[in-house]
Order: C-alpha cells, then sequence, then structure tokens
C-alpha cells in the first residue's frame, strides 16, 4: 500500500503501529480515526444481533481481547499519527460522538463528559484538558 504512492484506508481492530510509521516516512499525512464503546461485552451484543440479521460475524471468543488490544494501541497511536480523532460508540442507535482528539500527539480537543474507556486511557492529561476547557467556556 504504502509503496503504491495513493491514498489508502485500513479498517481493523487494533491500530496498525508499524504501518502507521511507514507511511509518515513515506511522506504520508496519516488519520486514525478509532471508535470504540464503553465495555467489550456491548460489542458481543451487537454482534450477535448483527449475526442474527444474517450480517458478518466474528468469532465471539476474540472480541474481549480485541478489545484490549485496542485499548493498548490507543496511546501509542496518538505518537504515530498526525491527526488521531477518537469516537465513542457506546449509546446504542444514537451514533457516535467525538470525544477527543490529538494532533501530532498533542490532545487538543475533548468532551466534557468523557467516558470512562477514554478516562482509563489517557489518565490525568484527559482531566486537565478538560478542567481547562471548563475555565475557558469553550472547547478548543
Amino acid at each position: 500500500m504504502v509503496r503504491a504512492r495513493r491514498s489508502f484506508a485500513v479498517e481493523d481492530w487494533t491500530v496498525d503501529l508499524q504501518l502507521l510509521e511507514k507511511a509518515r516516512q513515506a511522506g504520508y499525512t496519516t488519520k486514525v480515526l478509532f471508535i470504540s464503546t464503553e465495555d467489550p461485552n456491548l460489542n458481543v451484543g451487537r454482534v450477535l444481533l448483527r449475526m442474527s440479521q444474517s450480517g458478518q460475524g466474528v468469532p465471539l471468543g476474540t472480541i474481549p481481547e480485541s478489545y484490549e488490544e485496542a485499548m493498548t494501541s490507543l496511546p501509542e497511536a496518538r505518537k504515530h499519527a498526525d491527526d488521531l480523532l477518537v469516537y465513542d460508540n457506546t449509546e446504542n442507535g444514537r451514533g457516535h460522538r467525538l470525544v477527543a482528539r490529538f494532533i501530532a500527539g498533542k490532545l487538543v480537543k475533548t468532551t466534557q463528559t468523557p467516558p470512562g474507556w477514554l478516562k482509563d486511557v489517557f489518565g490525568s492529561e484527559l482531566r486537565v484538558e478538560v478542567k481547562h476547557q471548563g475555565k475557558s467556556g469553550h472547547a478548543r
């Protein structure tokens, strides 16, 4: 993909950090859209529903492990992506919502009510940014 020198997109459970770095080194601008939910069991339920409607299935036993791998790769993804947009898709039927954005590894935007999983991944850095945004009266 990188050698072809054409724009491309990759969809996966986790962020391929090696591919991101290769793309950056080859002169690509890299953007990661990371979408998650509060709990891997919610993902299992959604997959079961999709499968019951003749949709694509995955081995259910792999979902919790993939979820943990994704959460582990997220902080590293911010170091390798030019632009990282993080979305929460926990609420069923309401679509995803942007909960954080990192540009060149720096947190530039977050929601006033970040989901627990995002707080777990980014910890105190996220809390400082939420507090800062609250004082300024608007999100950056």
